[in-house]
């Protein structure tokens, strides 16, 4: 075996090593935290150094995006760790592709990790809030019920997060648990807005912090809502069922377009480094960057239709 071969070898050894080193610190540190929250202790009693010094860099506000990504996807992992594993990734993407399918079509792949991975974030996400916003016609109901009972309206979310299946009962169980920590009832509700935004969950929070200062008919108003959401439910179905086409292809195009240019490089080794090394293959690489681009963007503003 080469230098260059042995020198690849030992890299990617320690590259996954150290990658198995973070998942395991990042797990443990996270089930470490979740057992000393059950004893009732603090976390500068529980966590090492190591936990600490990824509970540090995961409270950045730089990782604050990537901190309301994990959230949203209803994912309680470790910022820091989930960082770390997806530079990894990059790293053995790249190593393991270079020798096969050569350097700019091994960096193309790598750079396709993050993206693929933000975007089945995002793709979660958002078929988590969606199923959400498709049970809040429920939660309503559950509200309305539990407060013409004579519920508080603490009670009454408390009710609708036993009763409701997942994500509502998810979501509603992190704000009753809110209030239980002196969380206002106006915070507690905004907050779970702010982590499912959608206008349909605006209007009920809006509704339930108005009616609950000014004293008004919260049961009627609960009941309306309730109405007002299944006819949006029945829209929403619709609409997405006509723009399925739509969204797909924006899937699908960016995906034929990195498969062409490594196939490309298959076929013809090197095709890729003789057009970076020149002046006219980096202008024509950069313009088929840019369609694809334009592309992706006209299909996304094509097929997404606000209801």
């Amino acid at each position: 075996m080469s230098g260059i071969g042995l020198i690849l070898l030992a890299t990617t050894a320690t590259v996954i090593a150290g990658g198995a080193a973070a998942l395991t610190i990042g797990f443990n540190a996270g089930r470490t935290a979740e057992v000393a929250q059950g004893l009732g202790m603090t976390s500068e009693d529980s966590h090492g150094p190591v936990a600490r010094l990824l509970a540090l860099i995961g409270s950045l506000s730089i990782n604050r995006p990537v901190r309301r990504r994990l959230s949203g996807a209803g994912l309680s992992w470790s910022v820091a760790t989930t960082e770390l594993v997806l530079i990894v990734a990059v790293v053995l993407v790249f190593l393991g592709a270079r020798p096969f399918i050569g350097r700019i079509s091994g960096g193309l792949l790598a750079a396709a990790v993050p993206f693929i991975f933000f975007r089945w974030l995002q793709r979660r996400a958002i078929q988590r809030a969606e199923h959400f916003i498709a049970q809040l016609p429920e939660v309503s109901r559950v509200l309305s019920n539990g407060t013409s009972a004579g519920m508080s309206m603490e009670r009454a979310l408390a009710l609708a997060a036993k009763e409701m299946p997942a994500p509502a009962n998810e979501e509603l169980g992190r704000v009753v648990s809110q209030m239980a920590l002196g969380w206002g009832l106006d915070d507690a509700l905004t907050d779970l807005s702010e982590r499912m935004p959608s206008r349909e969950l605006n209007v009920l929070v809006r509704t339930i912090i108005i009616q609950a200062k000014s004293g008004g008919a919260l049961v009627s108003a609960l009941q309306d809502i309730a109405m007002a959401l299944e006819d949006r439910k029945q829209l929403h179905r619709e609409v997405r069922t006509a723009i399925l086409a739509s969204a797909f292809s924006g899937y699908i195009v960016p995906f034929l377009g990195l498969t062409s240019v490594i196939l490309l490089n298959i076929m013809k080794p090197g095709v890729l480094d003789d057009m970076v090394a020149s002046f006219v293959g980096r202008i024509i690489l950069l313009a088929a960057l840019a369609c694809f681009g334009v592309g992706m963007l006209l299909m996304r503003i094509v097929s997404r239709v606000e209801v």
